[in-house]
């Protein structure tokens, strides 16, 4: 069995594993308010109409026993397959939901091409994030760090989801912490940088090649420099910002 590792903007984002499983399970909304009022068949029948609603999901089939419903049939993505079960779920009179349905599958490579684009370009994503993790049999795992302020977790889970052929999603992201001195050394560190000649190429690069984790003063320098001297003057930059306590330097120099 083959993982595969996915890169994005040259920082690895290794692409396997799932916090909304690729098995199927039921899922219950609840008592099912006003099932006695419509047969099995008028209740298949305003499932269908909810799923016609989604232009990907028309193709599926449903079955209704009194007022739990099953759907089977195949869908391109794991975010399909969860908004088929939501949209059932919100039709009147539905009980239980059982997702028989399929994610079709993909190859892992192309999946984790797929996973680190998507990753890329979410607009969020910024030099102070570092994301990473693997694609094994369309399973894919993510891990990593992130600042606070937005639920960035929930936004790149959405993201990966809806990428065709993933079976699952595994969430490992760690936010990081919201502290005023954490924001305050980022701010600094930013100024610094941009105008240091060997990093002011970098001025209006939305994702450079490497990544730089403040939490609770410690610095962590993550992913790829030009040079050995880029290597040493990131480190030396971030440990002579105030308010630093430690640098921790994995960067690595391409030449």
């Amino acid at each position: 069995m083959r993982t595969v590792i996915v890169v994005v903007a040259l920082l690895c984002v290794a692409v396997a594993g799932t916090a909304a499983p690729a098995t199927d399970r039921a899922h219950t909304a609840g008592p099912a308010a006003g099932a006695g009022d419509q047969s099995a068949e008028q209740l298949k029948q305003a499932v269908e109409r909810r799923l016609r609603e989604g232009r990907t999901l028309h193709g599926l089939e449903v079955t209704v026993a009194r007022n739990d419903v099953t759907l089977t049939g195949s869908v391109q993505s794991l975010w399909d397959k969860n908004e088929a079960q939501r949209r059932a779920l919100d039709v009147r009179g539905v009980g239980n939901v059982v997702s028989a349905i399929d994610v079709l599958a993909g190859e892992d490579r192309r999946i984790a091409d797929e996973v680190g684009k998507a990753i890329d370009r979410y607009p969020f994503y910024t030099i102070w994030d570092e994301v990473g993790g693997r694609v094994d049999n369309g399973i894919v795992t993510l891990n990593g760090r992130v600042t606070p302020g937005r639920d960035k977790a929930r936004e790149l889970f959405e993201r990966v989801a809806k990428v065709p052929g993933v079976q699952g999603v595994e969430m490992d992201i760690q936010v990081l912490s919201p502290s005023s001195g954490d924001a305050r050394i980022r701010r600094l560190i930013a100024r610094r940088l941009v105008s240091n000649s060997h990093f002011e190429r970098f001025r209006t690069m939305r994702n450079p090649p490497f990544h730089i984790i403040v939490n609770h003063a410690i610095v962590t320098l993550i992913g790829y420099v030009q040079s050995e001297i880029e290597r040493i003057e990131m480190q030396r930059v971030a440990a002579q910002t105030p308010g630093v306590l430690r640098v921790e330097n994995q960067l690595q120099a391409l030449s």
